[in-house]
């Protein structure tokens, strides 16, 4: 659909990595105390990191930088939706990217409107057309290839550091629940038993005092 056009376009325009030039990260996720998000796109080049939020919305959109949500104005009027704040959305993708970098550097803002539509907009939102000329012209910081590099590694080392908490988030529950087919204590290896209580009898495990796990599901 139109997003994904929208979001191949700025992939042709910041181009690729090239090493020592450029270094491009698209759809990064982010973890950071327990809450996830994907940044769309991170440049890092000699003039500075970007991190790119990209929109896709059609219509009229009003807003100002400081304003929590904006408004989107479809068919002449006739539908009003709100949106969250793109500015501020990419604010706190920065804060995330910051704290995973860990060295002072000045990290961009860049917050694409794909249809062009920003005319109605107070604040720093760029129209697609104008992305590529926007990232060459920043000036106000400069980064040697080894600080590039440095950031690029850093970026990715968190990146599979949380593929590997993914894939394991999975595993463990999977883990759980063959554990407790098989009548096995998934905590510690016992026996699962049954046990009464005023509410009910339920699995525990064998080990207790020692292991306290509970089967949830209540035995009918």
């Amino acid at each position: 659909g139109k997003g994904f056009l929208g979001e191949l376009l700025v992939r042709l325009i910041i181009g690729k990595t090239k090493e020592g030039k450029q270094y491009v990260l698209n759809n990064y996720m982010v973890v950071d105390e327990g809450k996830s998000s994907q940044i769309d796109h991170i440049v890092i080049r000699k003039n500075g990191v970007f991190v790119i939020e990209t929109k896709n919305y059609s219509g009229r959109i009003y807003g100002k930088e400081n304003q929590h949500e904006w408004t989107q104005v479809l068919k002449y009027g006739k539908v009003k939706n709100k949106i969250y704040n793109p500015i501020k959305q990419n604010a706190t993708h920065i804060y995330r990217i910051k704290k995973l970098i860990d060295e002072d550097v000045k990290i961009k803002s860049l917050v694409v409107f794909t249809q062009n539509n920003t005319k109605y907009i107070e604040g720093n939102v760029i129209p697609l057309n104008v992305l590529g000329k926007t990232i060459k012209a920043s000036s106000d910081t400069a980064l040697t290839a080894e600080q590039m590099q440095n950031i690029y590694k850093k970026l990715l080392d968190a990146s599979e550091k949380q593929a590997v908490t993914k894939d394991q988030h999975i595993k463990n529950i999977q883990k759980m629940k063959e554990a407790l087919e098989k009548g096995i204590c998934p905590r510690c290896g016992g026996a699962l038993v049954q046990r009464s209580s005023q509410y009910g009898a339920f699995l525990g495990c064998s080990n207790y005092p020692e292991c306290r796990f509970i089967k949830k599901e209540k035995l009918k």
